[in-house]
């Protein structure tokens, strides 16, 4: 296997133009985030090794069958170093959530464009200029790490969504509802949890609803959460939202479309459909401690 579908497989996306021998470590995208710099590799030619910072942080090393093996020493060597890089990028995610602070509390709650088509008229937000701001918070301690925001790209016609740069993904989502209730609901985006909430208000089910922004950071945070636990997963073409689904070993559903999520599903089909498939996951239930 060649070092870049071996990075790929790990879920480090290495641009193929600027891989070349070096005896640094290298900052790369992800995977999941191509555009992030959450990715390091080293790569000398022969040998190397990946890490996705937004992941587990763990290297994985890479041997060609005909290079000199990695020896221990040369394995203690790059630990070192990448522990100075690691106090390095725990600075940047400090100031990345420092900044996020200064710019969420300059945001005033208003109604937005995303929110009135996603089916939510009425429903305020955080906005500053033209941006929706979701405010992105650690699972376990509620620590402020960053923020998504979300604005109409002229150009694409589209809502475009961003990540704070340079924030710390791993573990950061929003909570709707209560932290304590007994109950929660795992999804990944916003509008999805919108309707996810509507949906539990509807019928009267006192849970909370998790936005955990990424279907991996969903596997991540899952066992993270008390009480019982469901998942309302993307049906993505690729599959990734039921593949995720089916890691967490949680009780899940999907919408039957595939493309669909659970707001394509309550503003194209209704209400009563999101609560459907709810229930399913809900008749399947099993409780984890």
């Amino acid at each position: 296997m060649s070092f870049i579908n071996f990075a790929r497989a790990h879920g480090v996306a290495i641009d193929p133009q600027r891989l070349y021998a070096s005896d640094k470590i290298k900052r790369c995208g992800t995977v999941e985030r191509p555009n992030s710099g959450n990715g390091a590799y080293f790569w000398d030619g022969q040998r190397g090794w990946v890490m996705d910072w937004s992941g587990e942080a763990r290297v994985i090393w890479y041997e060609d069958p005909h290079a000199k093996p990695w020896t221990d020493d040369e394995k203690r060597a790059w630990a070192a170093k990448r522990a100075s890089a690691a106090t390095e990028q725990e600075k940047k995610y400090q100031n990345a959530a420092f900044q996020a602070d200064i710019t969420l509390r300059s945001a005033k709650y208003d109604h937005h464009g995303y929110l009135e088509i996603k089916g939510f008229k009425e429903t305020r937000g955080l906005v500053l200029d033209d941006k929706l701001l979701i405010p992105m918070r650690n699972v376990s301690t509620n620590r402020l790490q960053g923020y998504q925001s979300i604005r109409w790209d002229m150009d694409k016609r589209e809502y475009e969504k961003k990540m704070l740069h340079g924030m710390r993904a791993k573990n950061a989502v929003l909570y709707l509802g209560d932290r304590n209730n007994e109950e929660s609901w795992l999804v990944e985006g916003f509008a999805t949890g919108l309707s996810v909430r509507h949906a539990l208000r509807s019928v009267g089910i006192p849970a909370s609803v998790v936005i955990c922004f990424s279907a991996s950071n969903m596997i991540q945070v899952a066992d993270q959460i008390k009480g019982k636990r469901f998942i309302f997963a993307d049906n993505d073409e690729s599959k990734t939202g039921e593949k995720s689904a089916i890691q967490t070993g949680l009780p899940w559903t999907m919408a039957d479309k595939v493309g669909w999520d659970a707001n394509d599903l309550h503003m194209k089909d209704s209400l009563f459909s999101v609560v459907a498939k709810m229930m399913e996951a809900r008749q399947r239930e099993m409780v984890y401690f």
